[in-house]
């Protein structure tokens, strides 16, 4: 085992609530990538930063024992850390945050390899876990607009510049006119956002088991005449089979990189599983379809009801409510 990674931090942990007992301490598990920011996003003034990858003989043995001394708040990216070691931190009610990147992941002038322009986090569960309540899905069933601080016409506004500047998750990427590669519109057009098989929003929001092909042919069974566009994940797209099976299916595949924001352009309705790309085109005004069980199911037009919040709101919630912090 690496002192440097697992041993030293703990000793130092030990010393700073030594030297400030009653002084919070964050304990920051895995995020070594981002190790020089990672002090600008815990809310306490004091952090120390372990390697995520350690096993139940260490946690045993030292993090344990340290977690009763020292009580400090824990920060984890999204579940990667142990699952016996979660399954502690929930079961002793310790008070804990779940980090992931925020809704703007990136600017036009950042890389792949950027850190991440904005961050969220939560004190139940990833936003992406539906499994059990977050503060996203509480903020949405329980958010009181009638309170101090929300202001509609404002929100109104955050949504109008949304969708006016091209706002994304990612929007790192160039302007791609698709009308050449659409070609004329003479019928409805549906857009099918593909994910990767190990993305935890599909094992944590009901879209274990549901494929790609799932979600073509569900598009294709419920839209027989329309023109049918695909869009799988980049990582994916090496998988031949599916190529050659959605070519078979008579499917538009876009194999080049596009900004989900032009991809977008005179879409008709979108079907995914659990995709945050399916929340964006909800903002834009675009059915939306989901397998899965995403955060925002109930927002689609099949499933909404009665008390939904507006769109306006929905932004507000997520881009201004939730916790976020912007990266620097």
């Amino acid at each position: 085992m690496k002192f440097n990674a697992y041993i030293q931090p703990l000793l130092s942990g030990y010393y700073k609530h030594n030297r400030n007992s009653k002084q919070r301490l964050a304990l920051v598990v895995g995020m070594l990538p981002w190790q020089d920011l990672v002090g600008e996003w815990v809310l306490e003034s004091e952090h120390i930063q372990i390697q995520r990858h350690f096993d139940k003989r260490y946690f045993n043995r030292w993090l344990k024992p340290f977690i009763k001394r020292v009580n400090p708040v824990i920060y984890i990216w999204g579940y990667k850390a142990p699952d016996y070691f979660i399954e502690y931190v929930r079961e002793q009610n310790l008070d804990i945050f779940f980090l992931e990147d925020g809704f703007i992941r990136s600017s036009p002038d950042d890389d792949s390899s950027a850190p991440p322009l904005s961050i969220v986090m939560d004190s139940q569960a990833p936003y992406f876990d539906t499994t059990r309540p977050n503060d996203l899905t509480d903020l949405i069933a329980n958010c009181d607009f009638k309170q101090n601080g929300y202001d509609d016409e404002l929100a109104q506004e955050m949504l109008d510049y949304y969708v006016s500047h091209r706002v994304s998750k990612y929007n790192h990427q160039p302007y791609v006119d698709v009308v050449p590669i659409y070609g004329t519109k003479n019928k409805k057009r549906i857009l099918v956002l593909g994910q990767v098989l190990h993305d935890d929003s599909l094992k944590y929001g009901g879209g274990i088991g549901i494929t790609l092909l799932d979600v073509v042919n569900r598009a294709i069974e419920e839209n027989p005449d329309a023109q049918i566009i695909v869009k799988p994940h980049p990582m994916t797209l090496d998988d031949s089979s599916i190529i050659i099976t959605l070519t078979k299916l008579d499917c538009m595949i876009l194999t080049q990189p596009i900004h989900l924001v032009d991809a977008l352009e005179t879409i008709d309705h979108v079907y995914t599983i659990t995709s945050l790309g399916g929340f964006e085109a909800l903002l834009r005004g675009n059915q939306v379809t989901v397998l899965g069980r995403p955060f925002y199911e109930d927002l689609c037009t099949s499933n909404a009801k009665s008390n939904t919040p507006s769109l306006s709101q929905i932004l507000y919630i997520c881009y201004y409510a939730y916790h976020l912090i912007v990266a620097t």
